[in-house]
């Protein structure tokens, strides 16, 4: 059985990408993750030990964003996926989709990123 659970709109500034123009001034990014793993224990017991609360993932998140600089965003997401299926045992599945809103693109457009899915088999 597999369950999701998610955090949507995590708004982080850092200098990641290509140009030294973006590893000087910075810029914000925005992550979405979801993550699945078999919620009954948890929910059967009432007990926030036998789950992989939203606090321990958003605090992933931040000290993956905070520990390197990336180049490109696809990195980025690998590097996230990663550090949750390492640190959280009981998740089974991850996505983890990133946006980089204001992209050094000449024109005009809403939103650039990226989503990948990676899962415990690989």
């Amino acid at each position: 059985m597999s369950d999701r659970i998610f955090l949507r709109g995590i708004e982080l500034f850092a200098y990641h990408g290509l140009y030294a123009e973006e590893a000087k001034l910075g810029q914000r990014f925005i992550v979405d993750i979801d993550w699945w793993l078999d919620a009954h224990p948890a929910a059967e017991h009432d007990d926030y030990e036998e789950t992989v609360g939203y606090d321990k993932v958003f605090e992933m998140v931040t000290k993956v964003s905070a520990d390197r600089r990336y180049h490109i965003i696809e990195a980025f997401a690998e590097a996230i996926a990663e550090a949750v299926l390492a640190r959280f045992q009981r998740v089974e599945k991850v996505r983890v989709e990133v946006h980089k809103p204001n992209a050094p693109i000449p024109g005009v457009f809403r939103d650039v990123g990226v989503e990948i899915i990676r899962t415990r088999q690989g």
